[in-house]
Formats: structure tokens, sequence, C-alpha cells
């Protein structure tokens, strides 16, 4: 295999780096994996930094392009890619209403019941805070699933792949999803998208990683 044409930065327990590579895992694209050693401070390094100011992951590199934080590489990679992006303008919208939200609500809830449980050790109480803030999302999207199988539309969009970012990891916060039936289902459906991967399948060290399968979806430009 030749370089690939994305570079993207990060490490194996980062959810919102998992987003990025599902959708290239999804569209069947192979990509370089730099690991970023967040727990030794790789990221306030002077060369990460140069990279990313904001010294965060994950960083994807697309020739002269850099790319940061997760919704954006979503939306540029659907952009780039030309599929899971939206059908027109109106689902466009749709889509980033629903990875903001997402990213306020649905992942900040899970994301910090996870990393104060696994990492940081935080006050049972102040984790307890975070898990019902992610059950609350939870209802809404229970409520939003009633009659639909994804977030956008009547096809998986990055606005769904936004929100697996730690979906898949919410064991590890202490939540137990199957009690919100139709969200649970709508997790089962992108555990079956040709090409899909557990978050726990995530490269640990620099590495090429090539697409096991490709979700074979048209083009958005082609709906």
């Amino acid at each position: 295999m030749g370089n690939p044409e994305y570079r993207l930065y990060g490490h194996f327990e980062s959810g919102n780096v998992y987003k990025a590579a599902l959708l290239l895992a999804l569209a069947g694209k192979a990509y370089e994996f730099r690991h970023v050693d967040i727990f030794a401070g790789a990221t306030k390094a002077d060369d990460f930094t140069a990279l990313n100011p904001f010294q965060e992951i994950p960083v994807l590199v697309h020739g002269s392009s850099t790319i940061t934080q997760s919704d954006v590489i979503l939306r540029y990679l659907a952009d780039d890619i030309g599929r899971f992006g939206g059908k027109d303008a109106g689902e466009r919208r749709r889509i980033q209403e629903w990875m903001a939200w997402t990213s306020n609500k649905f992942t900040n809830g899970i994301a910090s019941a996870r990393f104060g449980t696994r990492f940081a050790g935080f006050d049972p109480a102040v984790i307890t805070f975070f898990q019902k803030r992610a059950e609350a999302a939870f209802d809404l999207v229970e409520r939003h699933l009633a009659d639909r199988e994804w977030l956008v539309g009547d096809s998986p969009t990055i606005a769904d792949f936004s929100a697996a970012g730690y979906i898949f990891l919410a064991d590890e916060a202490g939540l137990d999803t199957s009690p919100w039936r139709r969200m649970h289902a709508w997790i089962e459906r992108l555990s079956l998208l040709p090409g899909w991967h557990h978050p726990d399948k995530m490269p640990r060290k620099d590495a090429i990683v090539a697409p096991t399968a490709v979700f074979n979806a048209p083009d958005d430009d082609d709906v």
C-alpha cells in the first residue's frame, strides 16, 4: 500500500478520535495513524502545538490542510469523500444541529463520567451528575428515534458518527444503554455497517490502517 492521503493524529482511548477513524473505516479509506501520548503530555509539546494550537486530538492532515476538532473533521471528510454529509442543504443543517447538541449534551455526559471513573478518580457524586446528564440525553434520542432509524434522514450520516464517538464506550462510564430500546437498536444498526469497528480496535501505535470493508452507500450528490 502506498502512502494514504489522510493522516490522523490521536490516541486509542479518545472517543473523539474514534469518530474520525470510524468515518474513514466506513468510507473504505486507508489512513496513516500517528499515536499521540496524551497521558505523557505529548499534545503540549512544541511540535504538536505547531500542528494544533488548541493542543488537542484529533488532528487530520490532508494534503496542505490541517483540520482540528472532531466534528469539523467529520464535516471536512464527508465533504471531501462525498458521503455521509447529507442529501441537501436542509439535511446538512439538521446534521450540524445534531452534532452541536450531541457534543454538548450526549457526548459530554458519557465522556465526563468515563473520564472521572477511569482516569481522574472523581467524587462519586460528580460521576453521578454526569451519568444523569447522559441519561437525560438518552431520553431525548429515544423520543427522536420513535419513527426513524437514523438521527437525520433515512441513512447514516456524520450526525450518527459524531454521537457514536462515546456511545460505544458508555459501559466504561458506568452506563447501561439497554433500557433505551430504540436508542439501543440504533447502536446495533451502527455496529452492523460494513467496515464498522469498536473503539477497542483503534491502533495503539503509529500505523497504516487499511479498510476492512466499504460501506457501499450512494454518494450524497447521487441521491
